[in-house]
């Protein structure tokens, strides 16, 4: 038998939550997994009020009925719940492949607790081995900004829409690009010296903001990886 590994995790993080909740006020993330995971949640007749990183999600939640907060006007959720284009040992992960990393990052630093939902194969051993990390900068400015990235000596592009000729714009108006860092041995220093550029508005390198990442499998069932957040708010 086999199963699809993101419904897997997504199941598993539905099921963490019935353990360490209830909770009313749920932060939400943007992609596939995530989309899983609503799917789930409404199908057990949740109805929690939320808080979400992307209009993608915020159209998603409101078609199954969940109350969609003015992320302006609603402050911290009590969780935060989304999944990762990549994960190493550590739980730091590349994440913005939907191109929603700055509401993404910013949602996950309020969230007194973040819950991750992956697939086996989004584990690697050294962060950057298979993806490249998604930057948000300033439009405006974009040229200058990428030449600075690039004299990192990583190899930037410009993310292209498939609606529309030209790069991706967030919902925020920046410009999304994929810096091709290659295998990263210190993400942290890496994510430090990207947004020392000006012009760099967030990075999708996130490390010390997982309380769990929940790894699902194709031999169906799931696994919960436990870590100790560093950065951002913390449960009394």
């Amino acid at each position: 038998m086999s199963c699809d590994p993101s419904r897997e995790a997504a199941l598993g993080v539905l099921e963490l939550l019935s353990s360490l909740g209830p909770f009313k006020f749920v932060g939400l993330g943007t992609g596939s997994t995530l989309g899983f995971f609503l799917d789930a949640a409404r199908g057990s007749g949740l109805s929690w009020s939320v808080i979400v990183s992307s209009l993608d999600t915020a159209f998603k939640a409101s078609s199954l009925g969940f109350r969609v907060l003015d992320s302006k006007c609603s402050g911290a959720p009590e969780v935060y719940v989304d999944g990762a284009d990549e994960v190493d040992g550590a739980g730091r992960m590349i994440k913005g492949g939907g191109g929603a990393l700055l509401g993404e990052k910013i949602l996950a630093f309020s969230s007194p607790l973040n819950v991750f939902a992956v697939s086996e194969d989004k584990i690697v051993e050294v962060l950057g081995s298979t993806r490249p990390v998604p930057v948000e900068i300033v439009k405006d400015y974009a040229l200058l900004v990428v030449r600075a990235v690039e004299r990192l000596g990583f190899k930037v592009e410009f993310r292209e829409s498939q609606g529309k000729r030209g790069p991706v714009l967030s919902d925020w108006g920046g410009v999304i690009v994929d810096v091709h860092t290659g295998p990263m041995r210190d993400p942290e220093s890496v994510d430090k010296s990207l947004r020392n550029i000006p012009g760099v508005v967030e990075t999708g390198i996130f490390h010390g903001l997982a309380d769990y990442i929940v790894v699902g499998f194709r031999e169906c069932g799931y696994k919960v990886l436990k870590f100790e957040r560093k950065t951002g708010r913390h449960r009394s």
